[in-house]
């Protein structure tokens, strides 16, 4: 790695220098006209450059406020804090984010897993019915007058129920 001049990579202090104009210098102004007298004035003022910004240890330039350092640190200071349009972004995800959680839960909540036993063929379901009636309809269960079902019709469900019915042939 070189720290040659003009590499990016070059020490502080080191490869860069601040280049002062020389003092200009106007020809008699009997031989000039007054157009070109002003021209030439003009070049002699000189408006400071990212050039001229002071190397460590050298006094700054007439004119100049500190470089870009200086500037880096007035952007700093000019960050405006959360901006209200931000915030009507954010409401609607939070939004959604609590409606997705709250289905989740309520589906959790709500499944139940329940052993149904036909005719002596027992399967474990996972339902969200909240009674037999329910269970039996959604599983096409169809009962006759002389079938038994334990427990009773309408009883209400809860995780790990066991549900019997027996057919009367």
């Amino acid at each position: 790695m070189s720290n040659s001049k003009g590499s990016h990579r070059a020490a502080r202090g080191r490869g860069r220098t601040a280049v002062a104009m020389p003092p200009a210098r106007l020809p008699a102004a009997a031989s000039v006209p007054l157009h070109e007298q002003l021209t030439l004035a003009a070049w002699a003022v000189r408006v400071p450059t990212v050039v001229d910004t002071p190397l460590p240890g050298r006094p700054a330039l007439p004119g100049t406020n500190g470089g870009r350092a200086e500037a880096r640190r007035a952007a700093r200071r000019r960050k405006v804090p959360v901006r209200p349009e931000s915030l009507r972004r954010l409401v609607p995800q939070a939004l959604v984010v609590a409606f997705l959680a709250g289905g989740t839960t309520a589906f959790v909540a709500c499944d139940k897993a329940v052993t149904l036993d036909v005719d002596g063929t027992p399967r474990t379901l996972h339902t969200f019915a909240d009674d037999v009636d329910e269970l039996l309809a959604d599983q096409g269960v169809t009962l006759t007058a002389h079938d038994s079902v334990t427990p009773a019709l309408g009883s209400s469900l809860a995780d790990g129920d066991e549900v019997v019915v027996r057919a009367w042939r």
